[in-house]
């Protein structure tokens, strides 16, 4: 597989993938998340898994199919990525319910990689060096926290729209760090953001917390 071939990824969390497509596009891989999967997208899916099968399972498939019949790929230097555990949980098993679908829906050809710590699968041709082993957990490391703080104080704001303009800052400076990924700036940035969320203008309002 060539670096500049595209990588076709489901998308599971939209803050921390942010910088998952930009620590894989820094090491040359074309990696395209897909956005959030609507009706039609779970309409594809349930043609080619049981729905008997979890609902995620069916929507990830649905997705992946969805835009491998979208036309905006050269399917000839496509690839699908998926996740696998590794251990009991189900989705050890989407990567299987995956490439039935390709069979049945005329994509046999296009590559499945499996993105897994365990080394379930070889994937010839696609190998993720410890630089961006390094680059991805700190992305997710910084999704983590922006996640976080984000949450804490958006409801709280005393400007409406400062939190979001605060993490939309922070998500293009943490992506320009991304690129070389040095541990000197990862742990300054953390700490200023925590800061700088810390720093913001909040109200001292009572909000009615729903727990589910």
């Amino acid at each position: 597989m060539k670096k500049t071939s595209t990588i076709l990824c489901p998308q599971f969390s939209p803050i921390h993938f942010k910088f998952i497509e930009g620590a894989f596009r820094s090491e040359g891989y074309n990696l395209v998340l897909l956005q959030e999967a609507d009706q039609d997208a779970v309409n594809e899916g349930v043609k080619y898994v049981n729905n008997d099968a979890c609902y995620p399972g069916i929507m990830v498939v649905g997705q992946l199919i969805q835009a491998l019949k979208s036309g905006k790929y050269d399917l000839n230097n496509t690839s699908v990525v998926i996740t696998q555990t590794g251990g009991g949980c189900r989705a050890t098993n989407y990567i299987s319910l995956l490439r039935k679908a390709l069979q049945d829906s005329g994509f046999s050809k296009i590559p499945v990689i499996s993105v897994n710590i365990a080394g379930l699968e070889k994937n010839p041709g696609f190998r993720i060096s410890p630089r961006l082993w390094k680059k991805a957990l700190m992305g997710l490391t910084y999704g983590d926290l922006l996640m976080r703080v984000l949450h804490r104080v958006r409801p709280y704001e005393s400007i409406r729209g400062s939190a979001n303009a605060l993490f939309e800052k922070w998500v293009e400076i943490c992506n320009e760090h991304l690129i070389h990924a040095d541990s000197g700036s990862f742990k300054k940035y953390i700490h200023q953001i925590v800061r700088d969320f810390d720093q913001l203008k909040i109200s001292n309002a009572k909000k009615c917390r729903e727990w589910v």
